[in-house]
């Protein structure tokens, strides 16, 4: 669970920065400069955060983990605490501050921090080129997130962002129809929809109509191995028979083979779903093979018919 930092939790989430950044800083610190590093400063630091318009969020998982800061498009203070690294919530952290920054998120690290680099490159971060020296005598350097962003002649697809989340509950985690073919976990209501495992992710892409910006559904693409990969897609019920499905598959299919290098992908419906079938078929997608009781969904045991197209 990631919630936001105020007044009420911020003690907690100086005490898992002050921590972090100690280990993270002993290596190349003076011992006195990382030891002065303590809660309550840390707090202290924080709270000028907070008073100065930055949005501070903290993970928790039976205690405080880790924490991070947004403000506007940059991203500071992203820390776990030593003992609960190499466990995915950095990247949980940063995929949720990728959500609800604004514009093209940017972040800065040290130039020896290769762990961090390695990170943020698999993210999708590439460096700016630009860079800046610390007291420490090492050099910070701009990473900037390259955003894909994909059009249609009605449509853009693009990263899922913290306002898609009422968009986002109506046309696919609370439409019980779209929930009858795409698999997803129902959502009983706004207040308690958890949206942050959809922020941020490069492999979940926002379908919106170009002219108003809205969120109608979601495409995506998953179990990557060897060149080959999975797509699904859904769009909400109040859109249905308008064409969208097609029309995101296609342009989603030239991205995956012409930026992602993908050799082959496939998608897969549930018997009885021709909807999904003529799309399959229209953006090229031939019969692939038969999978019968493939595993249960809503109750019932499902077959499932996959397709495939290779890049040509």
């Amino acid at each position: 669970m990631i919630v936001p930092v105020d007044r009420t939790n911020l003690y907690e989430a100086a005490a898992v920065h002050a921590a972090a950044w100690r280990d993270s800083h002993r290596a190349f610190c003076a011992p006195a400069f990382v030891d002065a590093h303590t809660t309550e400063r840390q707090a202290n630091y924080l709270c000028r955060k907070l008073d100065a318009g930055s949005r501070l969020f903290l993970l928790i998982e039976e205690k405080p983990l880790g924490v991070v800061s947004v403000t506007e498009d940059l991203i500071e203070d992203l820390y776990v605490l030593p003992e609960e690294q190499g466990k995915g919530y950095g990247t949980k952290l940063l995929r949720y501050a990728l959500g609800v920054s604004t514009g093209t998120p940017v972040l800065w690290i040290l130039e020896n921090n290769t762990r961090a680099r390695k990170l943020y490159e698999r993210l999708g971060f590439a460096e700016t080129g630009n860079r800046h020296s610390v007291p420490n005598g090492l050099d910070e350097i701009e990473f900037a997130l390259q955003t894909p962003r994909m059009e249609t002649e009605r449509l853009i697809l693009d990263r899922v962002k913290e306002t898609d989340k009422a968009d986002y509950f109506n046309n696919i985690s609370h439409d019980r129809k779209v929930l009858e073919t795409f698999v997803c976990r129902y959502a009983e209501s706004l207040e308690t929809f958890d949206f942050s495992t959809y922020l941020g992710r490069d492999d979940l892409f926002a379908i919106r109509l170009k002219d108003t910006g809205k969120l109608i559904g979601i495409i995506l693409y998953f179990d990557e191995k060897d060149g080959v990969c999975e797509i699904g897609y859904g769009v909400g019920s109040a859109h249905w028979g308008k064409g969208y499905a097609t029309e995101a598959v296609r342009r989603f299919l030239t991205y995956l083979f012409e930026e992602k290098g993908m050799k082959t992908v496939c998608a897969s419906y549930f018997t009885g779903n021709d909807a999904s079938r003529r799309v399959m078929e229209k953006c090229g997608m031939t019969y692939s093979r038969f999978s019968p009781q493939e595993f249960e969904y809503l109750g019932a045991m499902r077959d499932l018919t996959y397709y495939a197209i290779e890049r040509s």
